[in-house]
């Protein structure tokens, strides 16, 4: 889907299917093993948090993908970027960097744009 979009808009919405999917991969481990496997992401949270916490950014990331969504998908990167907490930030990071992207290349990373607690 994501491939029929412009340039920069396919750039970006590899980058959402790119975090989604390690998320629902680490889910699916997670939920089978029925143990924590991204502590140093989540501090502290056992397997069932840590999946909530993935399952949270996912949530929030697909909207961006759908064709005729409410989002496009940097506004969909930018507000999940927004509203999660420092560690889910740092798992979106991970996710990106694993395949050589920088987050700070798709939207604004500035601390003052970030509404929610850490």
């Amino acid at each position: 889907m994501w491939r029929r979009k412009s340039g920069r808009t396919s750039v970006v919405a590899e980058a959402i299917v790119t975090v989604v999917h390690e998320s629902v991969l680490l889910m699916r481990a997670m939920s089978h093993r029925r143990e924590g496997m991204c502590e140093e992401f989540f501090p502290g949270c056992d397997y069932q948090q840590q999946i909530h916490e993935l399952a949270d950014l996912c949530d929030n990331l697909v909207p961006g993908l759908r064709p005729a969504g409410p989002r496009r998908p940097q506004d969909a990167l930018q507000f999940t970027w927004d509203n999660r907490s420092r560690h889910q930030q740092d798992w979106i990071r991970h996710c990106l960097a694993a395949r050589g992207l920088r987050v700070e290349s798709f939207f604004s990373t500035a601390p003052g744009r970030r509404r929610m607690p850490d």
